[in-house]
């Protein structure tokens, strides 16, 4: 996924806002992704993508209905 601010890495957090700048992906797209397994965790208010959770959804079944 081509996005505007570098690569996705295994170790590390991101904000939905800032995992949506750098993989490209928009809000629908999330939202998709969301029901057919991306896991986002939820820390007080802000919600998190880990950057292992969306490398393993990449490799699911499910990733290609996205």
């Amino acid at each position: 996924m081509e996005g505007t601010g570098g690569a996705i890495e295994s170790g590390k957090a991101y904000t939905l806002t800032r995992f949506m700048e750098i993989t490209g992906i928009r809000r629908f797209a999330l939202d998709t992704a969301r029901k057919n397994g991306l896991v986002v965790r939820k820390a007080g208010r802000r919600c998190f993508v880990l950057g292992q959770d969306f490398l393993d959804y990449l490799k699911s079944p499910n990733a290609a209905q996205s």
